[in-house]
């Protein structure tokens, strides 16, 4: 019911969405919708956690993310950049290349620059993951970013599992 909808806040939406994607679940058309629309509703209210999450259950579900939350969602991770973290980038960035879709260039920009000064918080994982992501859009990361990352790489070489 669209009232239920309304009740949800950013974390209660991401979580949500989150959840139903781990259990490797594909919600009804009906919640799938309403989740949508109360994230396009409520975006400018989104945290980094929140953003990466439910871009990443949409992702992993495979499900049809519409334009307008894409519109709302990605101009919000732009303002609240300096506040991700590194699993929170990386899973962004994975989550946009696996539904097709490329930031805009000052999020991509801003994202680098928030990874390059995470570097050393990033897991085998995200790392990666983010390098995954840049060279399957197409992009070469700035040279900070690269050195950054390759030295994490290097430091945590012996944590990377085959897949």
């Amino acid at each position: 019911s669209t009232a239920l909808v309304e009740e949800f806040i950013p974390k209660g939406v991401s979580n949500l969405m989150w959840a139903l994607a781990k259990m490797g679940e594909q919600p009804h058309e009906d919640l799938l919708e309403g989740m949508q629309w109360r994230a396009h509703a409520l975006a400018g209210d989104f945290k980094p956690q929140e953003i990466a999450s439910f871009v990443w259950a949409v992702a992993t579900m495979r499900a049809q993310l519409y334009e307008d939350v894409l519109d709302e969602m990605l101009p919000q991770a732009l303002l609240v950049a300096g506040d991700f973290k590194p699993q929170e980038i990386s899973s962004l960035m994975w989550a946009l290349v696996t539904m097709g879709k490329r930031p805009h260039r000052d999020l991509l920009e801003a994202m680098q620059l928030r990874a390059t000064a995470l570097a050393g918080g990033f897991i085998p994982q995200g790392v990666s993951s983010l390098m995954w992501a840049l060279a399957s859009m197409g992009i070469k990361p700035d040279a900070d970013l690269l050195e950054a990352m390759q030295k994490r790489a290097m430091a945590l070489a012996g944590d990377f599992k085959p897949q």
